[in-house]
């Protein structure tokens, strides 16, 4: 399922970002290469992000 449509970024992208290293929203916004767009995926990203965290066992920031 899509994460944010304006960027075409998936759950599973921020999964693989999260399991590549990604420790933040912010650099799974980098590693997507995210842009701005209508802002409607910044909970989403944040929930998705959280739920990737875990499944990896690793815990940090999410902003």
């Amino acid at each position: 399922m899509y994460v944010c449509i304006c960027n075409a970024v998936s759950e599973d992208d921020v999964h693989d970002c999260v399991s590549r290293g990604a420790h933040s929203v912010r650099e799974v916004k980098r590693a997507c290469g995210w842009r701005p767009g209508c802002g409607n995926c910044a909970r989403r990203l944040a929930e998705v992000f959280s739920q990737a965290q875990a499944s990896s066992g690793t815990e940090s920031s999410a902003a």
